[in-house]
């Protein structure tokens, strides 16, 4: 994936049709995006996630205005359930972040509408679809051809479940009902460490509860 996993998960989030965060996920975005940012920094060894806690090995930036943002709120000793509980108050406009990191980076593009000239609202468009097109095309390879994925793909998966927007990737039922079987058994794919599995467990528990 040539993006972050944070980058892949609001992709998803957004309506392509009509350029907004989908409904279903209005609870749970935030938490899924800070998830996904830390799941970022531990792959890219900005943090250590050992028996259960986040240690911050690297105080240098990423190149990305938002995991950046993240990593700096980040307290070490910390569960990774506590760390995004803690941070979820801070991090209320992560949207209007992720928005303008995407359209920096090209990929999403904001669109007004319209009445004889006059804004009346705004909206992301996609100004290259390229990017989301291989993270669903690489998510529906892994859950119906079961082809390997590397393991930002699989804690893709499993957040997007989380999310409560699986249906936005697979919304044929046949799919669906593969890929929930696959997002619920996601642990046993041998790209997972026992890490890694352990918080994708904590982490379906605490979505389910919101």
């Amino acid at each position: 994936m040539k993006i972050s996993i944070a980058e892949g998960l609001y992709l998803i989030l957004v309506d392509d049709e009509e350029g907004r965060l989908l409904a279903a996920a209005e609870k749970r975005y935030i938490y899924g995006l800070l998830s996904a940012a830390l799941f970022d920094l531990i792959f890219s060894k900005k943090l250590l996630l050992k028996e259960g806690k986040l240690q911050v090995l690297e105080h240098s930036g990423t190149a990305n205005v938002v995991l950046d943002k993240v990593l700096k709120k980040v307290q070490s000793g910390t569960s990774f359930i506590e760390q995004i509980s803690s941070m979820h108050d801070s991090f209320k406009h992560i949207k209007e972040d992720m928005d303008a990191l995407l359209v920096q980076r090209g990929i999403l593009k904001r669109e007004e509408t319209k009445l004889l000239w006059i804004p009346l609202s705004e909206r992301m468009g996609n100004a290259n679809y390229a990017f989301e097109q291989e993270i669903r095309n690489g998510l529906k390879a892994m859950v119906l051809q079961n082809a390997k994925a590397p393991k930002s793909f699989i804690v893709l998966l499993s957040l997007i479940y989380d999310c409560n927007i699986l249906d936005e990737v697979f919304p044929e039922r046949d799919d669906f009902i593969d890929a929930e079987k696959s997002a619920k058994d996601i642990v046993n794919r041998a790209a997972v460490d026992q890490e890694v599995g352990i918080v994708l467990i904590e982490l379906r528990k605490f979505f389910a509860n919101l």
